[in-house]
């Protein structure tokens, strides 16, 4: 039986549980051909509060984010924002963007970064490739469903839920990828960040996050998320309504 490779585990790691069997083998051909062009791609370090992506002008193409995290963000003319997406270390940033005249939205680390830039050419050619164009189509599919999921927790779950469903998201996202241990990891976020994600107010979300730290569910100290209690944290957050179940079966 051959030994898979550290790279092949990568690779795998990078589709949900749930995928289509069929898709697989396609989807991961995609992810290692796309994986290919951000290693060729020149990486550069950049500082928090970077701007990726303007607003209005055309994007300079795909973003692989090797290490730091980033948010998507849409203004409105009144001066308030809501945080569409955030990105974590090994997301693939610009897709939507990537594909249209002009950006909708902005993109800003939110932690110093590091990160491969692969032209707007570059990307034209790899949409060329079925395996890679399936796999950019299924990284669309997946910002889709967590882009559904806020608004549902936005549209139904109190702030308790949201927040629980965010942090267990995060958990998922990061433990794929080995970069968080089975009861904690890294949360560069801001209390502002993370009400304007889940459509809270920053003195909701300090009062929510003092409430599961007093319930022995979780703390955040210095930017470390800290779960104490993972059974009690899913069934605030309703995981296997809300994230179909991923988040059980991944941890």
């Amino acid at each position: 039986m051959a030994v898979e490779s550290k790279k092949e585990r990568s690779d795998v790691s990078l589709l949900r549980p749930d995928c289509r069997p069929r898709l697989a083998e396609n989807l991961l051909q995609g992810a290692r051909k796309l994986h290919a062009a951000s290693l060729s791609a020149p990486l550069r370090s950049v500082g928090s509060g970077t701007v990726l992506i303007r607003p209005d002008r055309p994007s300079d193409g795909l973003f692989h984010l090797y290490r730091g995290w980033a948010t998507r963000t849409r203004y409105w003319t009144d001066g308030r924002r809501a945080i569409l997406s955030i990105y974590v270390p090994g997301d693939v940033i610009g897709i939507e963007s990537a594909l249209l005249d002009r950006a909708p939205d902005e993109v800003v680390t939110v932690s110093p970064a590091m990160i491969h830039t692969i032209d707007a050419g570059t990307v034209a050619n790899l949409m060329t490739s079925p395996p890679t164009a399936t796999y950019i189509a299924w990284l669309i599919s997946e910002a889709q469903r967590r882009g559904d999921g806020v608004a549902g927790a936005i549209g139904r779950l109190d702030a308790r839920e949201r927040l629980a469903l965010m942090l267990l998201d995060f958990h998922e996202r990061l433990r794929r990828r080995n970069l968080a241990s089975p009861s904690s990891y890294v949360l560069p976020l801001t209390q502002q960040h993370i009400a304007d994600h889940l459509g809270l107010t920053i003195v909701h979300i300090n009062r929510t996050l003092h409430w599961f730290r007093a319930e022995r569910i979780v703390d955040i100290e210095k930017h470390i998320v800290t779960i104490r209690d993972l059974d009690r944290l899913r069934q605030i957050a309703m995981a296997d309504r809300a994230l179909g179940g991923a988040a059980r079966r991944t941890a």
